[in-house]
């Protein structure tokens, strides 16, 4: 679904242990920070046409154009411009590539510092990556740096952080006690500018998710949300989202369109908030998308529901037996459902604007056999097949109503 971020590398707290805990925390004593490096070649040179081990076709074999960037975990997507890791045997690659296949840039990080973010802010897209550096008495600490995700070049850092990554968007955390179950104290970070947005101590409201220009805490059992320059936008009682403050701090909060966040981890259980005004969108859902062409948010439940941003519902479009959301973006909506067959692979295409069915000729386009695509950009390239290790079928490949 497109939006600025996306939710890869983020684990709630409560289910974290010592190993992801050390996520960039002091282990790889031969690491090395180092800037972005331009590379500007296609990805699909990356990865010879081959069957990887999970049993999916390489690049070039789907005759739909996907190529693989080689990507071993789920990537994340910002202004058409993709980012995800490599792992090579002795270090990280980070890989952005934009919408047509080229491989931007890349940049080794050591084993143990995985977690990295695409977030929105006022000046772009900004890519960050997590490294080690000397600390005193020769021990290693965490550190953040934010790169511009379209160039590659450093636009602040390296700034130290308390831990890895921890929580929903640019927010930071120590260690637990005894290193197994919540986290410890948390920073949140401007993506823009690396400064401190806010620290937590014994008597500070806890920080819940910092999403692009959103920053939400808990006050006790008030939910507060503030702009990056600490203005207060608005506040409600937490139990307002059927939560305590304890479990909103460990729930997930995904940003969809850069103003709206999407809370919980699935089940019907999830409620769509719009992050300028803490109203309540949508609740007891699956999934959401925005899609910038129509500017419409998209919701699903066992029917999908579109709704302008203020949350104004626009149109209801009923979803057939098991069929859920997959894709939202460039125009349209698709649908996967699991009753396909040898000529029907289950998806269906729908425009954003209206929810209605497109006929052959409108239609999201060919996606291969890899099934419905899992994100799509705003210029219509696709991420398809295995979400945790994605493949692209780029915008060049797609018709014109792309």
């Amino acid at each position: 679904m497109t939006s600025s971020t996306s939710p890869a590398m983020v684990l709630p707290a409560c289910l974290l242990t010592l190993g992801s805990l050390t996520a960039c925390s002091g282990i790889d004593a031969n690491s090395e920070s180092a800037d972005p490096r331009p590379v500007h070649s296609p990805a699909e040179t990356l990865r010879p046409a081959e069957t990887n081990d999970s049993g999916t076709a390489g690049a070039g074999e789907s005759g739909t154009g996907a190529i693989d960037p080689g990507w071993d975990v789920a990537a994340q997507e910002a202004e058409d411009v993709f980012l995800s890791l490599h792992e090579a045997d002795s270090a990280l690659e980070f890989r952005a590539v934009d919408s047509d296949g080229t491989i931007l840039w890349s940049a080794q990080r050591p084993r143990v510092c995985s977690g990295f973010l695409v977030s929105g802010s006022a000046n772009g897209p900004v890519a960050v990556l997590m490294d080690q550096q000397s600390g005193a008495g020769g021990s290693l600490a965490s550190t953040a740096s934010g790169f511009d995700l379209h160039t590659g070049k450093r636009l602040w850092g390296p700034v130290e952080v308390p831990g890895p990554l921890l929580g929903s968007g640019l927010v930071f955390a120590g260690p637990p006690k005894d290193f197994i179950g919540a986290g410890g104290p948390r920073t949140a970070l401007d993506p823009a500018s690396g400064v401190e947005l806010a620290t937590e101590d014994d008597s500070s409201p806890r920080i819940l998710a910092l999403l692009d220009s959103h920053l939400v805490l808990s006050d006790g059992e008030e939910l507060v949300g503030e702009d990056l320059e600490g203005r207060r936008l608005w506040t409600r009682p937490v139990a307002d989202l059927g939560l305590t403050a304890a479990e909103a701090r460990e729930t997930p909060w995904e940003t969809v369109g850069g103003s709206h966040a999407l809370i919980g981890s699935g089940g019907r259980q999830r409620t769509l908030i719009d992050l300028r005004s803490g109203d309540t969108i949508a609740t007891d859902i699956d999934s959401a998308g925005f899609d910038s062409h129509s500017r419409t948010l998209v919701t699903s439940d066992s029917t999908l529901h579109g709704f302008d941003l203020d949350g104004t519902k626009r149109w209801d479009a009923p979803l057939d037996g098991d069929a859920e959301l997959a894709a939202v973006g460039a125009g349209f909506i698709v649908t996967e459902s699991g009753a396909g067959d040898a000529d029907d692979d289950g998806t269906q295409s729908r425009s954003a604007d209206d929810g209605q069915i497109l006929d052959a000729a409108e239609e999201a386009p060919e996606h291969g056999d890899f099934g419905a695509p899992h994100h799509t950009s705003d210029s219509g390239a696709l991420l398809v097949g295995d979400p945790a290790s994605p493949l692209l079928i780029p915008t060049e490949d797609r018709p014109a109503q792309y």
